[in-house]
C-alpha cells in the first residue's frame, strides 16, 4: 500500500473502516436488510499459515463457477448491484455504473477475485462468502474485508477459508470524484456475496 507511513496507515484504516462500520449499520437499520449482488457461476501477500493448515485441499478442476467469470464492476451496470456512496455524514446509494465508480472499485474487485480463488484451491470453501469492497480514489487506496460467515455456513470450513482471504490492502493511481460535489472526499463501499458452489 503507498502511505506516508506506517502510523498514517493504521490511523486512514482505522478512521475509515470505523466510520464505514458505522455507516453501514446505521443505513441498515434505517433501510432494512438488502443483500449485495451474487457472484455465481495476483498480486497479493499469501494467504495466512493457519488457513493453509486447513483440511484436506480441492482439486484444480474443482474451482468454483464464480472463478470463470468476471467480477468487474462495469459486468454489474445496468444490473440490481446497489453500491454505497459515502459523503462525510451523508450516505446514499446508487446502481453500479460505469466511470469513476468502477474505475476506484475494480483494482480491489480484480485482487478480490485472484485471492478468493486462489483459496478455493488451497482449502475446502464454505457456500458462499460475503465481501465489503472500500475505496476512496482521491487516496487510491482500496480494500477488500471479508464479513463475519453466515450462521448457515459450515463452522468447520467457514472460518479457515476466511483466514485465507484474510484482509487485503490494495493501491491504485490517484484520481479525483466528483460523486460529493464539495462535500468530502468520496467513498465507495460495495457489498457483494460470492456463490462458491462447485461447477
Amino acid at each position: 500500500m503507498k502511505q506516508d507511513g506506517k502510523a498514517r496507515a493504521a490511523r486512514y484504516a482505522g478512521d475509515v473502516f470505523s466510520r464505514v462500520s458505522v455507516l453501514l449499520f446505521a443505513l441498515g437499520c434505517a433501510c432494512g436488510a438488502q443483500s449485495g449482488p451474487v457472484v455465481s457461476a495476483p498480486a497479493v501477500a499469501s494467504p495466512p499459515a493457519a488457513a493453509r493448515a486447513s483440511s484436506a485441499s480441492p482439486s484444480s478442476s474443482d474451482a468454483p463457477a464464480a472463478c470463470s467469470q468476471s467480477w468487474a464492476l462495469e459486468d454489474a451496470a445496468g444490473g440490481a448491484s446497489q453500491i454505497l456512496v459515502v459523503c462525510g455524514n451523508d450516505v446514499r446509494r446508487e446502481p453500479a455504473a460505469a466511470g469513476p465508480m468502477a474505475r476506484a472499485l475494480d483494482p480491489a474487485l480484480e485482487v478480490a477475485h485472484e485471492r478468493v480463488c486462489s483459496c478455493a484451491q488451497r482449502v475446502r470453501a464454505p457456500a458462499s462468502v460475503d465481501l465489503v469492497i472500500t475505496a476512496v480514489p482521491a487516496e487510491g487506496r482500496a480494500s477488500v474485508e471479508p464479513t463475519d460467515p453466515d450462521a448457515s455456513l459450515d463452522p468447520d470450513v467457514a472460518p479457515g477459508f476466511l483466514a485465507c482471504v484474510g484482509s487485503i490492502p490494495v493501491t491504485f493511481a490517484k484520481f479525483p470524484a466528483d460523486a460529493c460535489e464539495g462535500h468530502g472526499a468520496t467513498t465507495y463501499v460495495y457489498s457483494l456475496d460470492i456463490e462458491l458452489e462447485q461447477r
